[in-house]
């Protein structure tokens, strides 16, 4: 039999923009985009020269964007895939909106699994919702955003209770809300062991799909407001 051959190494200069990733994609979360000078991602690596930066990215921004486009293929690829299968199959209809939340949430957490809780991208995401300096929900809408916005019409299909202003409303609370957890969710995850930290996970992925399942179950408040 011949003998396996063994995958060929990237070459040098995709392992030095790959390098420069991962060191940015660390420190913007825990500091936040415009906590960290580009000098101090280039420190972060075994990078000397500050020109490797601009040579790859030419900006903050655009090394933001390198990072997204790192990190959401694969999640936006499995939403559409799980998306699909519900489509085909889906559940009985008092069912849906939990699966639905399953699929929005757990894909997400797709970087933390892979990394076995040693991932940053979660935090980094977080950071932008409360002003960052880059757009980067921006970014996401225009290039990502796909597969939420398929999930989000069948939410609002299988909530027929809801106004399209109070399902707008909470649909947004929801963005950010599972935005916080799992940047929460991540920095615990990191602080355990991986035999810990999937469980946990898991336990508190699920527990939020119901959570928010019951959210959006509760009465249109805009409704009777009108009514009064």
């Amino acid at each position: 039999m011949p003998r396996a051959r063994t995958p060929a190494k990237p070459p040098r200069a995709e392992a030095t923009r790959l390098e420069l990733l991962l060191a940015a994609e660390k420190l913007f979360a825990l500091h936040g985009m415009m906590g960290v000078s580009l000098r101090q991602i280039v420190a972060a690596t075994q990078q000397r020269n500050l020109s490797t930066v601009h040579y790859h990215f030419g900006s903050r921004e655009a090394l933001a964007h390198a990072i997204c486009d790192l990190r959401m293929p694969p999640i936006e690829a499995e939403r559409a895939e799980r998306l699909a299968r519900f489509a085909e199959h889906p559940p009985a209809p008092a069912g849906r909106p939990v699966e639905l939340l399953r699929i929005l949430a757990e894909p997400s957490a797709r970087p933390i699994f892979d990394s076995r809780g040693r991932s940053h991208f979660r935090r980094m995401l977080a950071h932008t919702f409360v002003g960052s300096g880059v757009d980067l929900p921006a970014y996401l809408i225009d290039r990502y955003d796909t597969s939420i916005r398929v999930t989000a019409g069948l939410m609002r299909q299988a909530l027929p209770h809801l106004s399209s202003e109070t399902f707008g409303m909470r649909w947004k609370l929801l963005i950010r809300a599972i935005t916080y957890e799992l940047a929460s969710m991540e920095t615990r995850a990191e602080q355990l062991s991986w035999r810990k930290g999937e469980p946990m996970l898991e336990k508190e992925i699920t527990a939020m799909a119901a959570a928010f399942a019951g959210f959006f179950a509760a009465p249109d408040e805009t409704q009777r407001r009108r009514t009064k």
